[in-house]
């Protein structure tokens, strides 16, 4: 089944040593006093939170044109993507990642952002295939919107 969820972020050990050890820094920080690292970070998430409430507000005034979802549902079609779950998805991403951009036009860049979130896992397990089916979503997105 390649529909348990709608979107899908692949997540990659960091390489860099430096990031590394800021990160294992950040962790030690956290275990040491949670209380004093939320606080460092409070204004930073009330910020965010802000936008995510504005966003959600203005999600239904958020629209997609006609001719931009007929572009998604051929990136689907084009990647066999089993039933319309990849296009609902798509179209559902595209227009939050507008709204939290304080926008209320979906842009060819915000699908872009959200395709290979939406369509990688729903790809189909070639195993003599050595591209990445992130790699493969793009490239079919390229061909279909440029």
């Amino acid at each position: 089944l390649l529909d348990r969820f709608g979107m899908h972020a692949m997540i990659r050990t960091e390489r860099d040593p430096e990031l590394r050890v800021q990160i294992v820094e950040s962790c030690q920080e956290f275990a040491d006093d949670p209380k004093l690292m939320r606080e460092k970070f409070l204004e930073d998430n009330l910020e965010f939170s802000k936008q995510i409430i504005i966003a959600r507000e203005n999600l239904s005034k958020v629209t997609i044109d006609a001719d931009l979802r007929r572009k998604i549902s051929r990136v689907c079609s084009e990647l066999n993507v089993d039933g319309l779950r990849g296009d609902i998805v798509t179209n559902r991403a595209a227009r939050a990642f507008c709204a939290f951009d304080g926008r209320t036009v979906v842009t060819e860049p915000d699908i872009k952002k959200v395709c290979t979130l939406c369509l990688r896992h729903r790809l189909r397990k070639d195993v003599l295939s050595t591209m990445d089916n992130g790699d493969k979503v793009q490239q079919v997105y390229d061909m279909i919107f440029t």
